[in-house]
């Protein structure tokens, strides 16, 4: 049984399908994104572990992330590690079946499906001159 704060991110665990349309910002053009989202617990379910393996468009992107509740900061906050040597630390909020994920440069706001098996929704990169610009449409469909 998960621990009482971390039980309602249950609807995370298992293996994911996840495609996306990437869109085209000020660094990149666009593409598509396919990967593979795996979410386990850590012992003693205080912590989720979520591993990405992913293409966009030809290029590999891996990365893994730690997701649980903060004590100190008291809420939700997932610290993420890539191939490319970034960390990050974003906020965490799950409210009935809308997921928002918030960092200082990205951000994302989606939705799971009334089964709980598809999750939708966009992420956003901050732009260096204009503000939030949307980056990526996804779909993660469960295995």
């Amino acid at each position: 049984m998960a621990s009482d704060r971390m039980s309602r991110f249950e609807v995370f665990i298992g293996t994911w399908n996840t495609t996306g349309k990437v869109l085209a910002t000020e660094d990149a053009p666009a593409t598509v994104l396919a990967a593979t989202d795996t979410y386990r617990w850590l012992p003693g379910k205080q912590f989720i572990v979520h591993d990405v393996d992913a293409r966009f468009g030809d290029a590999v992107a891996r990365s893994m992330e730690v997701m649980g509740y903060d004590r100190e900061a008291r809420k939700y906050l997932a610290r993420s590690y890539d191939d490319q040597g970034v960390s990050e630390v974003f906020d965490l909020t799950l409210r009935g079946n809308a997921w928002k994920i918030v960092g200082s440069t990205l951000r994302f706001a989606g939705k799971f499906g009334a089964d709980g098996d598809r999750l939708t929704g966009l992420w956003e990169m901050k732009s260096k001159k204009s503000g939030w610009l949307p980056w990526i449409e996804l779909d993660l469909v469960r295995a």
